[in-house]
């Protein structure tokens, strides 16, 4: 199947999620599946452009080994914030579970894998994962090919939100407005614009009950002036852009709420790089630090 640009970016992200669990000593997400969503000929060759991205990131670099390189640009530049955002996207769920959520849907699902992963989860718990039509036939196409078989309470739901509903699409997959929901949007808002990033909330808090959850990671506006973003913020801007993808939109933390009020959904935790660097990188002897400009937040739906 021809790989689209959606399906390379769900390979890349789960290329730094399986590098990240099977090189640490000290994982801060244990992505044990990652690996094995990828075929050797993809990890040989994301590998290798990440790591001759090194040139890009650090020009004055004396490091020459391969896997010396890979792992300075891997851990400087891709592992902080994807494994970061997982893990607090998971933990939220997770004490989600406990307060009696029993539907995920994750948005923009790639080539995640917690419903490979699931344990100790309720029976009646459903997944939905949502993304492209053409993502989500590339990795069900994969999973056929690596003989892995779903387990009966995932659901994969194809929206191409340029021509499709959510709210229509979910209900097809037997989406339950009334039951309590968790929903995950993670690497995306900053692609989006804010008109439509307010109205995907807008749905979802519309086709909730109230004390729904929704987890994102964002960045801050300071991450799009040049005088206050920091180097390697700058230069993933830069790389983003050439690839096509430009990041556009950033919110000042200490507003968000009031960006959000017409949206039906209140903010219940926001997190910023210092808070993100105590909870999941203190301690660390890998000189993995939590990136700059990136906030999580959780929402829940109020209306």
């Amino acid at each position: 199947m021809e790989k689209t640009k959606e399906s390379l970016t769900a390979l890349v992200s789960c290329f730094a999620r399986g590098y990240h669990a099977s090189t640490s000593s000290r994982p801060i997400f244990q992505d044990n599946m990652a690996n094995a969503l990828l075929l050797e000929e993809e990890k040989q060759l994301i590998g290798a452009n990440w790591a001759n991205a090194i040139a890009f990131f650090d020009p004055g670099t004396k490091l020459t080994a391969f896997e010396e390189k890979l792992a300075w640009v891997m851990n400087n530049q891709t592992v902080p914030q994807l494994v970061s955002r997982a893990r607090y996207a998971e933990d939220a769920l997770m004490a989600a579970i406990e307060r009696g959520v029993r539907q995920y849907v994750i948005l923009g699902a790639g080539f995640d894998t917690f419903s490979l992963r699931q344990l100790d989860i309720p029976e009646d718990f459903t997944i939905y994962e949502v993304d492209h039509p053409a993502t989500q036939a590339f990795k069900q196409n994969r999973l056929q090919e690596l003989g892995m078989d779903l387990p009966a309470n995932v659901k994969f739901v194809p929206v191409d939100f340029k021509h499709n509903s959510l709210q229509n699409e979910l209900k097809k997959y037997g989406y339950d407005p009334q039951k309590l929901s968790f929903f995950s949007l993670l690497g995306v808002v900053m692609y989006l614009e804010k008109k439509g990033f307010f109205q995907l909330l807008s749905t979802i808090s519309a086709m909730s009950i109230n004390g729904t959850s929704f987890v994102f990671d964002y960045l801050d506006d300071a991450a799009f002036d040049d005088r206050f973003a920091s180097k390697r913020l700058i230069q993933m801007r830069q790389i983003t852009a050439q690839t096509g993808e430009p990041m556009k939109t950033g919110f000042d933390p200490l507003e968000l709420d009031l960006e959000l009020q017409n949206c039906n959904m209140l903010v219940y935790e926001n997190l910023a790089p210092a808070n993100i660097e105590d909870l999941y990188f203190s301690n660390r002897e890998d000189g993995l630090h939590a990136f700059d400009h990136f906030h999580f937040a959780h929402l829940a739906v109020h209306k």
